[in-house]
């Protein structure tokens, strides 16, 4: 049974790319289809990856115009805490693949994650997965233990998890004892709950799809010079004028504040596990992350120069960890960059998102040391 629904799985993969439901979310077993397709870009994100805006790159790649397809993973609130439990949860799967995220500024502008978003982008099974995996070093595994207890309403009703990670993040000779004693639970939980995975998703397939792939009409490629001037004339002539701004703080008078909040953010502890998590998988990654609000920031009273601090230490992260990492930073005060006053990108800056995409999918691969 369950060998018959990952045949469906990979048979039917494609049509799960423009899907933002549970089972792809919340799941393994289509994440690691996904990365077993080499048509297949894995896109992991936030809340813009959902929103209603052209040029999205599910929508833009969705007939595989140069070779491939993006493959969306995420919703509102997903933040790096999150996502690094869905990476940690695929094991073999991703080893040596590309894979691609954006990153939402505003996480960084925030001292704690949102327990509310957290617990809404929680899944025990990939949560389990990171518990028991044996392709995390026994450190990273404690480190992420310790940040995830600290929800523990999510660890209520699992008790092989709630105990597991528990044991990890204690890191005492009896804990290491206890843990290594429900390691057989633990990994027999793991086989359990992928086989259930396997068939929900055989299930939902059944239910719901009737067709085959489609193959992807494929050009020689793209003249992205042109696109971008397309999309640009058009956002420029369809934008909405922006409501003018009342007030207007002194420049620079919220400075210290903005980076008490920037350097104290728990979201940078938590992208680290990310990135530690894809060094430690042999990942091909790349980071793209929106530019700040310049002008909604200026007149709150953050200079551009105190601005500056976030793409330095996204720099150096990146460099750390050896992923590449294209910030947007030139286009904080190009209002056609935008959406809205959210971290969502228009039509125009999607378009500069698919461009580096494209970009990093005909890379050559990435050798991962």
């Amino acid at each position: 049974m369950v060998l018959l629904c990952a045949k469906a799985e990979n048979r039917y993969i494609h049509k799960f790319a423009d899907e933002f439901g549970d089972l792809k979310l919340q799941g393994v077993a289509l994440q690691k289809t996904a990365f077993t397709q080499p048509d297949l870009l894995v896109l992991y994100g936030s809340s813009e990856l959902v929103s209603p805006v052209a040029g999205k790159a599910s929508e833009f790649f969705e007939q595989g115009p140069t070779g491939f397809r993006a493959f969306p993973v995420g919703k509102p609130g997903a933040s790096s805490l999150t996502i690094m439990q869905k990476i940690a949860s695929l094991g073999r799967y991703i080893e040596g693949r590309k894979v691609a995220f954006t990153i939402s500024p505003s996480y960084f502008l925030s001292e704690e994650v949102n327990h509310d978003y957290y617990e809404g982008n929680f899944s025990p099974l990939q949560a389990m997965e990171l518990t028991f995996s044996t392709h995390l070093s026994p450190e990273l595994k404690r480190t992420a233990a310790r940040r995830m207890i600290q929800y523990s309403e999510t660890l209520e009703g699992n008790w092989t998890l709630e105990f597991g990670m528990r044991r990890l993040a204690g890191d005492t000779f009896l804990d290491r004892a206890l843990y290594a004693a429900i390691w057989p639970l633990g990994k027999l939980s793991n086989a359990v709950g992928r086989a259930q995975d396997h068939i929900e998703a055989g299930l939902h397939i059944a239910e719901t799809i009737e067709e085959k792939n489609p193959k992807p009409h494929r050009l020689a490629g793209l003249n992205w010079k042109e696109i971008l001037r397309k999309t640009s004339v058009k956002v420029k002539a369809t934008r909405p004028p922006i409501a003018p701004r009342l007030t207007k703080r002194p420049k620079g008078s919220r400075d210290a504040d903005f980076l008490k909040i920037l350097k104290e953010a728990d979201e940078w502890e938590d992208f680290e596990l990310l990135l530690s998590t894809l060094r430690e998988m042999h990942t091909d990654a790349l980071l793209l992350s929106m530019p700040l609000h310049g002008p909604d920031l200026e007149t709150t009273g953050v200079s551009a120069e105190a601005r500056k601090a976030y793409g330095v230490e996204l720099n150096r992260l990146a460099g750390k960890y050896g992923v590449q990492l294209v910030y947007f930073s030139q286009y904080e005060n190009d209002p056609t960059f935008f959406a809205d006053a959210s971290d969502h990108p228009g039509e125009r800056g999607w378009m500069l998102f698919n461009k580096v995409l494209d970009e990093f999918y005909h890379q050559s691969q990435k050798t991962n040391k």
